[in-house]
């Protein structure tokens, strides 16, 4: 596949896993600040979770496994510190957007 290629169905992953399967609860459930924990278990096994769906989306996309735990560890350091407060959702956004630029471009 092309860059082009690459970049657009990396952005459609992206939607798919970022959005429409994160769940409410998982939201709540992956953010350190609102000390959920339970029966759900820590805030990172949330967060962890939900970094995962986001890197099987790249590996899926690009063919290459190390491409989605790259994405996977990104993602997670990115909404950590969107949900700790340290960086806003633009940001947090921006910081996805860029990282599925590099993916792209390493897969092509």
């Amino acid at each position: 596949m092309n860059f082009l290629t690459n970049f657009w169905w990396l952005l459609c992953a992206h939607a798919v896993c970022d959005y429409a399967l994160q769940s409410q609860a998982m939201s709540m459930r992956k953010n350190p600040r609102l000390k959920l924990g339970g029966h759900a278990g820590p805030w990172w096994w949330s967060m962890r979770a939900h970094s995962l769906i986001n890197g099987a989306g790249v590996s899926l996309v690009t063919g290459i496994w190390w491409l989605g735990v790259a994405e996977s560890v990104v993602h997670f350091i990115a909404d950590t510190s969107k949900c700790l407060g340290r960086i806003n959702t633009e940001q947090d956004q921006i910081t996805h957007l860029i990282s599925k630029v590099v993916w792209a471009l390493c897969a092509f």
